[in-house]
Formats: structure tokens, sequence, C-alpha cells
């Protein structure tokens, strides 16, 4: 493959020399059209000039051969062969093709090469007395070659030494215009491709950070270098939930096993009290494993999840009412604000839905201390309605919130005592994008915080839906074939 700057280059330098080719051949072309022009002028010129001056040494019905007229006529005649014919084309007088051949090569030494086999030309012009009778005809005979001056051939030969040197100076413009503009581009190519490959082989530190003044390729860099922090985050998170995941395993498993071996051993008497503290590690170890099944049967499930039109405080309030005895038991303050959604239809899936309203509300119930507040509320927007759920509690500390909906992710070490897999959210976030909705959370560390789900509305959805439909319908038409 041939890289892009070579590439780049080439197409530059080509475009050059088709221009400069181009504008050579136009100029070329042009001057030679031009001195054709000059040529033809030239002979029509010296022609009359020729009739004229026979004209007048036809007197008394006779040619008069006067000498000083005949040198006159010669002067004129230049590099041209002058032959009177009678009114038949009968030769009276002047100069043959081999005559005007010699006179140019005794004239001109740069025509001593030149020889009777070259292209010559002549035409007869008719020649009237005074009284507009005609008298004979004049032969004008050239070559066309030789009809151009010293001075003429002189400016032909600087104008192609003017174009080659423009030439020369448009070629060399473009060679540097082709190296500086195939770099432009390329250096930060070069750099991101680099930086890329680092990225690949697992340097996850690795950014470009020189900036570029083309836009696109400063886009380029910059999501590039976005990706890379990404990658990065996402390898400290992944780090962290194998460390979570292997300590959420290990401490009950190494209760267990402590607590087997001691009964083996005899320290510890095989009793009841010794069975539910066992059998507590074992329903611990158990949920840890129900919630990553969880995780996993929503990511699973969801192109077989039921949509069916539900009203949406009904949803709601089945959830809501399951939170009250645990409201009581806190003294949380738990309110619902649903009127503005009274009829308020939204397309979804039953069960996923409860499951989302339980994990907002558990969340929120679980970091909330006692005499907190718990409000519920409901809003109604153009074709989708909120629900807004927002607590007094423990809130999140701003540099853990871009995180919060990783799996496994945990907070910061204060919320390690509260009891959880870290996998609540994710869970909530993949049915909320199932249900073309949005998620956003707004928290100040020990304030609150703000949830806010945004859902479309029925009509939405059905529109939404129908659309889906009819792409999917297009896609299999396209693979009957």
């Amino acid at each position: 493959m041939i890289p892009i700057r070579k590439q780049l280059f080439g197409i530059l330098l080509g475009i050059g020399v088709l221009i400069i080719v181009s504008i050579s051949l136009a100029v070329n072309i042009a001057i030679k059209r031009h001195f054709e022009l000059y040529v033809e002028t030239n002979i029509k010129h010296a022609g009359d000039v020729i009739v004229k001056l026979l004209a007048d040494l036809y007197e008394n019905d006779r040619w008069n051969h006067n000498l000083r007229e005949e040198l006159t006529v010669e002067t004129y005649m230049g590099n041209f062969a002058v032959s009177v014919l009678t009114p038949d084309k009968e030769l009276i007088w002047g100069t043959t093709q081999e005559q005007l051949l010699d006179k140019i090569r005794n004239k001109d030494n740069r025509y001593l090469g030149f020889s009777a086999a070259m292209p010559y030309r002549f035409e007869d012009r008719p020649i009237y007395s005074k009284q507009g009778v005609l008298i004979g005809y004049a032969r004008i005979g050239y070559f066309a070659s030789t009809l151009l001056s010293g001075n003429d051939l002189k400016f032909q030969r600087d104008v192609n030494e003017t174009i080659l040197l423009c030439s020369t100076t448009i070629l060399g413009c473009f060679v540097v215009a082709g190296l500086y503009i195939s770099r432009l581009f390329t250096h930060h190519i070069y750099g991101i491709a680099k930086t890329s490959i680092d990225l690949a082989e697992g340097k996850l530190t690795a950014r470009y950070d020189c900036k570029s003044k083309i836009k696109e390729i400063e886009t380029l860099r910059y999501s590039m270098n976005h990706l890379a922090e990404r990658l990065e985050k996402q390898d400290c998170i992944r780090k962290k939930l194998i460390s979570d995941v292997s300590h959420e395993i290990r401490t009950p498993l190494h209760i267990l096993q402590s607590n087997l071996e001691a009964m083996i051993d005899g320290f510890y008497p095989i009793d009841e009290e010794q069975m539910q503290i066992l059998h507590k590690e074992v329903v611990r170890f158990g949920k840890l494993l129900s919630n990553l099944d969880s995780l996993k049967n929503v990511e699973e499930r969801v192109m077989s999840m039921a949509m069916e039109p539900l009203i949406l405080n009904e949803s709601l309030k089945d959830v809501f009412d399951a939170f009250k005895i645990l409201a009581q038991e806190k003294k949380i303050k738990y309110v619902l604000k649903d009127s503005e959604t009274q009829h308020v239809r939204i397309l979804g899936d039953k069960d996923s839905l409860k499951q989302l309203w339980m994990n907002i509300l558990s969340n929120a119930f679980k970091f909330t201390d006692m005499k907190g507040e718990i409000t519920v509320t409901t809003a109604v927007k153009p074709k989708e309605c909120s629900i807004i759920i927002q607590d007094t509690g423990l809130g999140i500390a701003k540099e853990d919130l871009p995180y919060i909906f990783e799996r496994m992710y945990r907070g910061d070490k204060s919320r390690e005592k509260y009891e959880g897999s870290g996998l609540g959210l994710t869970i909530v976030k993949s049915i909320v994008s199932f249900h073309k909705g949005r998620i956003d959370i707004d928290s100040i560390e020990g304030e609150g915080t703000k949830v806010t789900i945004t859902l479309p509305s029925e009509e939405r959805a059905h529109v939404s839906q129908n659309i889906s439909n009819k792409v999917k319908s297009y896609m299999k038409l396209g693979t009957k074939n």
C-alpha cells in the first residue's frame, strides 16, 4: 500500500504538471494562431502593394520596364517571387521558385540548408488598368517558413523561454505546496495512527496531544483521546470489578470454610446457632450470584420483552405501596405526587418496569437515613412523561457520578457498609434504554440524589414501534433476492 503522504504529494504534483502542460499548449496554440494571422495579413498587404506597383508600371497598353520602378518592386517583394502574367496566364517576366530560393539563401545564412522541396505556395492576383480593364495577373509565390523576420523568430523563442521559466517556477511552487499540504494532513494522521496502535497494544495511557488546525482531524484526535480515556477508566473499572467480585465471593466462602473446619476439628459445636450463621453466609453468596444472573437475564431477554400499553400510575403505585412499611419503620417522609399523569399510558414490559421502580426506590431507601424524605413525582411533557425520585440521603460524590451505571461499580468506601453488588443501576440503565427512554442522575454528596427517568408516551412509542417494524420489513424485502 502507498502511504497517504506520497499519494497526496503525487496527486498535487500531477495536478501541477497537468495545469502547466495545459497552459503551455494553450499559449503555444494561441501564439501559433496569431502568427498565422500575422503572416496572412503580411501576405495580403504585400500582394496589394505589388499589384498596385505593377498596375502603375502599365502605360500606353504596355508594361514599362523602368529600372527605378523595378527596384521599388524588388524592395516591396521581400521574400516573394513575383511574376507578371498575361490575362491568359502566360508568363511575361518575373522571378521563379528557384531564383527565390537562391535569393533567400544569399540573403540569410539561416536558410543555407533550405531546399526547393519545402512547401511552396503561390496565388494569382488580378491586375487592372486605371480604366478598370484586366491587363494581367501577378503571381505571388513564397515559402511560408521564410516570411517571419529575425525579430519574429526571436519573439517566439522569448515566449517559449518565458513559458519554460514560468512552468518551472509553477512546478516548484506545486512541489513546495505538495510537501507542505501532505505534511499538514499526514503529520497528525501518522501521530493518531501511532497512538491508536499503542492503545491496541494495551498502552491505555497513550494520548495524542498535538492539536490540528483542520477541523475533521482535530475531531478525530479528540474522539480518539476521549475513547482512550474511556478505555483507561473501563480498565480501572474492570480491575475493580474483579477485585469486588473476588472480595464479595471470598468473604462468605472464607467464613463457611473457617466455621466448617472448626466444626470438623471440634472447636465449634454443630448446633442450630452455627447452622444459622452458615446459612446466612450461603444466602449472602446466593444473592450476589442472583444479582449477576439478573443483569445477564435483563441483557439477554431484551428482544423477548412483552411490550403492551400500561397505565403509568398503576405500574408505579404497585411498587410505591410495597415500600410504605419500610418508610414507617425508618420514619421517612414518603410522598407520591402523580396527579399530572392520571390517564397517561406508556408502552412497556410490565415486569421490567416493576423491576426498574423497585431498584430505584430500593437505592433511595438504602441510602436515606432515619427521618429523611423520599418524594416520587410524575410529570407530563410533549409526547413523553417523567418520573422523578428524589431523596435526602447520602448522595453521590462528584467523581463517582460518571461511573454509576458501570457493572459492580460502587462509590467511596463510606458506602461499603451498605449491602449491594453494584448492579442495580446497571440493570436500570438497560431497562430504560430498551424502552427508548433516558435516565439522568443529579446528586450532591451529603444532601441527596435526584433520579429523573423520561419515557415516551404510548402515542410516541407506537410511532417508534411502527417505524421500527417498517424498517424491519424493508430489511426482510432486501434479503429475498
